[in-house]
């Protein structure tokens, strides 16, 4: 009552202060708000904001996520690698997994490597993959430890964007099968060039192969997420959509990991200099027609990563009726939106531009070909663009030239 009272005896000075005390209360919220979407990149404090409940919840997550390891590899990039029992990976959580007959030493046993195995690109440099020294011993494989940080931040990205927000806030710069084409695949792949794009807080950018069928879809290439990986280093993923199953890498049950050298969020270590050395790698998702699992072919050693088990799927049962190759990236909407690929448009040549070559997929009977029926999509061309060069023959073979720039 006082201090309303002296408002009231100063008239027109006492309302100024209240206005200016007003603007400074407004803008130490909105510090906070924007310091909040950066909690993303910059981390999170401890157990921010969470009920009892909530903690309970990311501990048992943890516990499920995190499984004992025989030994653990400590990254020159800051990772901690766990390697896990190959018999007590996080897939086999999976109801439909419970009682599988898999194990450590598994193969495709229908898969024709073909043109995919010849020599690469003279234009640009494969990228080295693989932890040091073999990796995780025989029998166990190499998982990326997530902490309650981890578990923190996306909680908290999730909070802040609803299904709305992230489905405006994604944007696109693909080639991709039409939506008429009655072909079917058991697999689609190709080269990619290796970028970092700067981004902050919850955006991300990614480049990617996806296939589909109906209600389920794979996908695979690198990314830079803050949101996802706690850092801005370029990393592989895979993005599983099938049943109840809706993550990246090992966050849900459901991909089966063999190869004891290769943790599906690895850091690639180096990217491409623009107008420079060219950096890349390939990634094929390929399915075994002999048992309808789908799997990871990565490298240019063409390293069987792991699968996904045919059990877990509806569509993805059957072959894949679409593939896509390109660039996503995301951004909250109303803020800035990320670069992609080179954070560049497309000019027409890759020494300076993102790209994809050797784009292929594999036909009905397994035959590594040329994707046709395809079209450009992009769902906003003033921000990013795509350019189908078709087949260039040579080295590059079939090239898509994707990106740009920041918003």
């Amino acid at each position: 009552m006082g201090r309303g009272g002296e408002r009231e005896r100063s008239g027109g000075m006492g309302k100024r202060k209240t206005n200016d005390q007003s603007v400074d209360l407004h803008v130490v919220l909105l510090l906070l708000f924007v310091s909040s979407l950066l909690v993303g990149h910059n981390g999170v404090e401890e157990g921010m904001g969470l009920s009892d409940k909530e903690e309970k919840e990311l501990e048992k997550q943890l516990e499920l996520l995190n499984k004992p390891p025989l030994t653990t590899i400590h990254t020159d990039y800051g990772d901690t690698i766990d390697c896990v029992d190959f018999h007590k990976q996080p897939a086999f959580d999976h109801p439909l997994l419970k009682n599988h007959t898999f194990h450590y030493q598994m193969k495709p046993t229908s898969l024709d490597r073909g043109t995919r195995d010849q020599v690469s690109s003279k234009f640009t440099k494969p990228i080295s993959i693989g932890l040091k020294d073999g990796g995780c011993p025989v029998g166990t494989v190499p998982i990326r430890r997530i902490s309650k940080e981890d578990l923190i931040r996306e909680r908290f990205a999730s909070k802040m964007t609803s299904l709305e927000d992230s489905t405006l806030g994604t944007h696109y710069a693909v080639v991709r099968t039409r939506a008429n084409s009655d072909k079917k695949f058991v697999g689609a792949g190709g080269e990619m060039s290796l970028h970092n794009p700067h981004v902050d807080g919850r955006q991300y950018s990614a480049a990617r192969v996806k296939i589909q069928n109906g209600p389920d879809s794979l996908e695979t290439g690198w990314r830079v997420d803050p949101s996802l990986y706690g850092d801005t280093r370029t990393r592989l993923f895979i993005r599983t959509d099938a049943g109840q199953s809706h993550c990246f890498n090992t966050r849900c049950p459901g991909f089966v990991i063999v190869r004891s050298d290769i943790p599906l969020d690895m850091d690639f270590g180096g990217v491409s200099i623009r107008g420079g050395e060219s950096q890349k790698t390939k990634a094929y998702i390929i399915r075994d027609q002999a048992n309808g699992n789908w799997w990871l072919e990565f490298g240019f050693n063409s390293a069987l990563v792991g699968f996904w088990p045919s059990a877990i799927f509806t569509g993805l049962r059957d072959l894949a009726n679409y593939a896509e190759w390109g660039g996503e990236v995301f951004s909250p909407p109303g803020t800035t939106t990320p670069p992609m690929g080179w954070g560049t448009f497309p000019i027409g040549t890759i020494d300076w531009d993102a790209y994809f070559i050797q784009v292929s997929v594999l036909n009905e009977n397994g035959q590594t070909v040329d994707a046709d029926n395809v079209e450009e999509f992009t769902d906003n061309n003033k921000l990013y663009r795509v350019k189908d060069l078709g087949n260039q023959g040579s080295d590059l073979q079939y090239t898509i030239l994707y990106g740009g720039p920041l918003g």
